[in-house]
């Protein structure tokens, strides 16, 4: 299944900002400006390289394979759960499957895996090769469970886990995605309607941060772009209104 998120063009976003941002307080130090080019298939191919793809086909001789929701090369499984809701749960580290198999009552049915086929599940790599094993063994303790019979517990242990939810859902349920968290601001957009946005999530000692606006509709700034920007005269920016080569918001909206 794709994946919903375009995680390219996000990475790409922000390589230019950064970028853009070097190349800059390289002109502030060393006085000498410059042309960055970036490309996204650039930038595709470097993510696969961080992500250490790259070296784990070169070194290894077998090929990753589909895991569907399956954490890759620890233990992360999703499990459908009495309520019909899907939670997931991670075992990366050892503290995260010790809690686990305490949270579920499943370490005898574990140490018996181990003792027949000789193996340590402490060790995250054994989890991801066992995993289908793993999987089989805890999977019918959540089927005869519904999320609010273990979610308290969970939370006591400190397990690394979720349930799976909707955007709807969680813009229904998670408080960090109202007007409760400062990120957010509920604002109208013209022609669509009102929605919260949220503005940079950074946060900085010396600068407030600004709010969030609308986004501008197109031609708003046309004449602002002109004049300020371009340094045309007025009577250059009424001309090129009067030819049709620019458009007011207004005109926009009538077209």
């Amino acid at each position: 299944m794709a994946n919903a998120i375009p995680a390219w063009d996000m990475i790409a976003g922000n390589m230019c900002v950064s970028s853009l941002l070097a190349a800059e307080r390289y002109r502030l130090r060393h006085g000498v400006g410059q042309d960055v080019e970036i490309a996204l298939k650039d930038v595709a191919s470097a993510a696969i390289g961080h992500l250490g793809m790259i070296a784990d086909t070169t070194l290894n001789t077998d090929d990753r394979t589909k895991a569907g929701n399956s954490l890759y090369g620890a233990y992360g499984k999703d499990f459908l759960c009495a309520d019909g809701n899907r939670v997931m749960i991670i075992g990366l580290t050892s503290r995260q499957w010790t809690g686990i198999v305490k949270a579920t009552d499943t370490a005898e049915q574990f140490k018996q895996l181990e003792m027949q086929n000789n193996i340590n599940l402490q060790d995250e790599s054994i989890r991801w090769k066992w995993r289908h094993a793993i999987t089989e063994i805890i999977e019918p303790w959540f089927k005869t469970r519904k999320v609010e019979d273990f979610a308290s517990d969970f939370d006591k242990t400190g397990l690394t886990w979720s349930v799976f939810r909707s955007v709807r859902e969680a813009l229904n349920f998670d408080p960090d995605l109202t007007e409760d968290n400062p990120l957010f601001k509920k604002i109208l957009q013209p022609d669509a309607g009102e929605f919260l946005v949220p503005k940079h999530p950074a946060n900085f000692s010396k600068v407030e941060n600004s709010d969030p606006t609308a986004a501008p509709i197109l031609g708003e700034h046309t004449e602002e772009i002109l004049g300020d920007v371009l340094n045309l005269s007025d009577i250059e920016v009424s001309n090129l209104f009067d030819t049709g080569v620019v458009a007011s918001p207004t005109f926009h909206k009538n077209k």
